[in-house]
């Protein structure tokens, strides 16, 4: 594997004396380390909210145990997954196929779990929020349509937050990558009507 120079994971369990809820898994990189947080605040007595947030692309084997661990003690009703930010060294038929492996292993380990994609954000040049990162954003972009084709070969529903966050310049950070809080309560705000319903 070709490693970035420093590697991350980090996971999350709200409300875990409450397990008369069901359980949604968000699964994704620093946008749901980011967003998770505003989202459990929407679903708070509706769901209870696990974060598994990763800097490893699928494919990674690396990807897959942390997997594991997340579905280790709590099994959810609801997954919403998310992959595409990072590894950008790899092209885009280890993309295609570590996400197909990666989907395969949820709906093994949570058949019963209803599995939601939800799409990669925005990357922006540093510096100026009002312009796409020429290579960057080239690639979040085909790897989202890549991931659409996926989700539509196998009937899961994709959440499509990319245009809710194109042209708010004023939703970002200097970095290109991350938002302000107005940002990801925008993603919260357009992803926790979707999972109540699916929770109906």
């Amino acid at each position: 594997m070709i490693r970035e120079p420093i590697e991350w994971s980090q996971f999350y369990w709200y409300a875990t004396d409450q397990p008369e809820l069901p359980r949604v898994l968000l699964i994704g990189d620093s946008i749901v380390v980011g967003s998770h947080g505003a989202v459990a605040e929407r679903l708070s007595g509706k769901a209870t909210i696990g974060m598994m947030a990763t800097s490893k692309i699928v494919g990674d084997p690396g990807f897959l145990l942390d997997l594991e661990l997340a579905l280790s003690d709590y099994l959810p009703q609801v997954i919403v997954f998310n992959n595409g930010l990072h590894g950008r060294d790899y092209d885009d038929a280890f993309y295609r196929d570590g996400l197909v492996v990666a989907l395969e292993r949820l709906q093994a380990k949570c058949p019963h779990a209803k599995l939601l994609w939800r799409s990669s954000t925005p990357v922006t040049a540093e510096g100026d929020p009002t312009k796409p990162d020429p290579v960057v954003n080239a690639l979040v972009e085909r790897r989202n349509r890549i991931a659409t084709e996926v989700m539509a070969e196998r009937n899961i529903p994709v959440l499509d937050v990319y245009p809710l966050l194109l042209n708010h310049p004023e939703y970002r950070v200097p970095d290109g990558y991350h938002y302000k809080a107005e940002g990801y309560n925008c993603i919260a705000d357009f992803l926790a009507p979707r999972i109540i319903e699916v929770l109906k």
